[in-house]
């Protein structure tokens, strides 16, 4: 099974934080670059040109760090809350290190969404600062360090913006949960603002096209659909979360789950589970001990030559890495567990044995039964469950060639069929 891909290349581990890099990252360090060794070169013409694109690489690099310290700073905060932390995949203006994370209570919530742009105010105003206090902005490192500052500067203001996902939307939504002692009114106050928020700069926008200046409008529409999308993602989640209400992991998880041994390879059990639609998750088994889980995902990503060679234990996801629910789990953490790990499915477990499998489909047809029962039809039923279907996690892999996921050939209203036996 694979955890999910948080979309960037891995190049540290800092605290215990994984941290990767997002290839767009290529991109923005070569415009901060161009536009560092274009700045000193205009206010200091007889600076040399590899030094000018020499500050320019350091502004660019320094930069990264200073995101790199952002999104640290929301996941120390974190982890001194008692919130698991997420891989840090660092992105233009900020990151995603605690995308999926729910803190339990709204003021570490706020502390936690606060900790990234107070640290960039920090480093912005503290180089602006320390620029000025040269008095001599023609120097080049001082140009770049004066240019950071801003960037940094602008990082902390854009995060403080109280749209979700932004920081200061998590802000909002933390705030008026404290309010109202709700957290789902905490989101709703959230998704209204956001909403409003991305439709304001969507008007802007459209004013800045009439005044002739495309490219401002253009980024203008397009960060108002951004934040207007995000919004109605939150409320789908919130939707989710509420029909998943009073649910236990025991209730929705499924059970009588397949198991091989973890000496078995691939080829003895591989090509007969693909074949079924309803394959989700493997147990590997070592008498009645749970060693872990494969996904599918992982089996189609084997090539079939390798089969014969390859063990179950090669490919399976285990403890630490693999995190085991508790049956009387509620539903919502169960959830956020799928969000966070991205697997197609997690282990329910009591002690060393194995008491069924939580997994994406199993959640489909909770939701679904839940959303007929409010509904009142199976039809009205189906409209609900498709108003939030994109909220619930999905597995990220789909397999070679394109082929389509566990649950591809399931409509959303199938109930869930009994797996296959596998040889043990």
């Amino acid at each position: 099974m694979t955890l999910r891909p948080v979309g960037g290349v891995p190049v540290a581990r800092i605290m215990g934080i994984e941290i990767r890099i997002h290839p767009v990252w290529i991109l923005i360090l070569a415009v901060i670059t161009a536009v560092a060794a274009t700045e000193v070169g205009e206010l200091s013409p007889n600076v040399p040109a590899q030094v000018r694109w020499g500050v320019g690489l350091v502004a660019a690099f320094a930069f990264l760090g200073s995101v790199l310290v952002h999104e640290l700073a929301h996941g120390i905060t974190a982890r001194r809350r008692g919130v698991p932390v997420a891989p840090i995949n660092l992105l233009f203006f900020g990151g995603a290190a605690l995308i999926d994370q729910a803190a339990g209570r709204p003021r570490d919530e706020a502390w936690i969404a606060a900790a990234g742009p107070l640290a960039s105010l920090a480093i912005g105003l503290s180089l602006v600062a320390a620029a000025l206090a040269v008095n001599d902005i023609r120097v080049p490192f001082v140009e770049a360090a004066f240019l950071l500052g801003i960037l940094n500067t602008g990082l902390g203001l854009l995060h403080l913006v109280p749209a979700y996902p932004l920081d200061g939307g998590r802000i909002l939504r933390a705030v008026a949960w404290e309010y109202t002692g709700d957290e789902r009114r905490g989101s709703r106050v959230a998704v209204l603002v956001g909403r409003l928020v991305g439709y304001v700069l969507i008007g802007i926008g459209l004013v800045v096209s009439v005044m002739g200046d495309a490219l401002t409008s253009v980024m203008l529409v397009v960060s108002g659909w951004f934040l207007g999308s995000a919004a109605r993602g939150l409320d789908r989640r919130a939707a989710i979360e509420d029909l998943l209400e009073g649910l236990r992991v025991d209730e929705v998880m499924e059970r009588d789950t397949p198991s091989v041994s973890p000496q078995l390879t691939l080829d003895t059990f591989a090509g007969q589970y693909l074949d079924r639609a309803d394959a989700s998750s493997l147990a590997v088994m070592r008498g009645d001990s749970l060693l872990g889980l494969i996904g599918v995902s992982d089996l189609r990503r084997i090539a079939r030559r390798r089969w014969p060679t390859t063990r179950a234990e090669q490919i399976m996801v285990g403890a630490p890495v693999l995190p085991i629910l508790a049956p009387e789990l509620p539903m919502r953490a169960g959830l956020e567990e799928l969000r966070r790990t991205g697997v197609d499915g997690l282990p329910v477990s009591e002690g060393a044995g194995l008491l069924g499998v939580l997994t994406r489909r199993s959640v489909v047809a909770a939701i679904q039964r839940r959303a007929t029962e409010r509904a009142g039809s199976p039809s009205a039923g189906r409209r609900a469950w498709l108003s939030v279907a994109s909220a619930v996690p999905r597995p990220w892999n789909t397999g070679r060639q394109g082929r389509p996921g566990p649950d591809s050939t399931k409509r959303p209203n199938d109930p869930p069929d009994k797996p296959p036996e596998a040889p043990s």
